[in-house]
């Protein structure tokens, strides 16, 4: 028994220094430490030795399994989860708390504040149709505007007025050109074949997304007169193990088993006429574009237009290197695309268009 008991306390550092055993990586914002650089002077400071016991910490053998036996075990007998922000409502049901707040308004930055940002817009979408080129602006759904009868009773408080609420009514009595999926989806909730928003998940489904686009695409070509390829769904795969982000909470939560799921549609889709694929499009938008993004959309409906991820990070360029919308010229941007499309889910609006409309006003100016 002293010889298994000492064999056992061995085990994470034979693991720690030969990596024997593929341990599945923790997901979620995770910075990986480097190993410190040993010098007789970092030695003699002592500074090596504290370095590398932090490097130590972090990286000791099967860290990440016993994390998420640590985990699991609170989800179990705690209902408890060591991800921040989360929140798990009833039925199993997956939240990140900042839906639920913008559901109760508890985020609300006050009509004056969002008539000024409407105002801002109309004079982009004045100014873009000047230089004949289209704004559309899309209200995304959220988890918590789609699913509120799931929110924990610790949760639950009375509905004030939301962000959502005035950006809908101001942008409607400006003339801005406004898709309101958040209103389509909740119409669609009761009748939809396939879910449209997921169980352990936070943004829209995979088959949301699609339907989404589909839609867009529509109002797009109404709006701005051009034709763009059409997006046509070929057939659908229901598959118990959810992917991709159907899952992102749930893999956020680094457990050892999987949280309660349903079954959710994963589409095969086709693009219809791709040679129509020449109407350069950019997208500024939150989280809720990266599924769109990720399916190839930019590159195959956009004419590879980019995406500017909160009008902060450029992508695809960002893979490559670090690319920062302000290091940008914003003049060249603009002038390069025929659509710009501003995109954000309700929890956002708080703080959209993510300084868009400034940065506009200040390259083009009223004359």
């Amino acid at each position: 028994m002293f010889y298994i008991l000492i064999l056992g306390m061995c085990v994470p550092l034979i693991q720690f220094f030969t990596h024997f055993s593929n341990e599945k990586a923790l997901k979620g914002a995770i910075v990986e430490p480097k190993m410190p650089g040993c010098t007789i002077d970092s030695l003699q400071s002592g500074f090596f030795q504290e370095d590398y016991e932090k490097y130590f910490n972090e990286k000791f053998g099967f860290r990440s399994s016993f994390i998420r036996l640590n985990n699991q075990l609170k989800y179990w007998i705690y209902q408890k989860v060591q991800a921040n922000g989360v929140v798990i409502g009833k039925n199993g049901y997956l939240y990140e708390y900042n839906y639920i707040k913008s559901y109760y308004g508890l985020d609300y930055i006050g009509k004056d504040s969002i008539e000024k940002n409407v105002v801002r817009l109309k004079y982009v979408q004045t100014k873009l149709k000047e230089m004949n080129k289209t704004l559309i602006i899309v209200l995304a759904p959220g988890k918590g505007s789609f699913f509120p009868e799931y929110f924990p009773d610790s949760c639950r408080r009375k509905k004030g007025r939301t962000n959502y609420d005035d950006y809908r009514g101001f942008m409607k009595t400006y003339g801005l050109n406004l898709v309101d999926m958040k209103d389509w989806f909740l119409k669609l909730k009761s009748t939809s074949k396939y879910p449209l928003f997921p169980q352990s998940g936070i943004h829209w489904s995979k088959y949301g997304e699609v339907i989404a686009m589909d839609s867009l695409l529509q109002f797009i070509e109404r709006k701005s007169g051009l034709q763009y390829p059409a997006l046509t769904i070929t057939s659908v795969e229901m598959s118990v193990k959810n992917k991709d982000r159907d899952y992102d909470i749930g893999e956020g939560l680094n457990l050892i088993f999987q949280t309660a799921t349903y079954p959710m549609a994963y589409p095969t889709f086709e693009i219809k006429n791709p040679e129509q694929n020449k109407h350069k499009t950019m997208v500024i938008a939150d989280s809720y574009y990266w599924g769109m993004f990720n399916a190839g959309f930019s590159s195959s409906l956009f004419n590879n237009g980019k995406f500017w991820f909160y009008n902060q990070e450029v992508y695809p360029d960002h893979y490559d290197k670090p690319t920062i919308a302000s290091n940008i010229d914003f003049k060249k941007e603009i002038a390069e695309n025929e659509v710009i499309i501003l995109l954000s889910t309700d929890a956002n609006l708080y703080r959209f268009p993510f300084g868009f409309s400034e940065l506009f006003i200040q390259n083009f100016p009223s004359n």
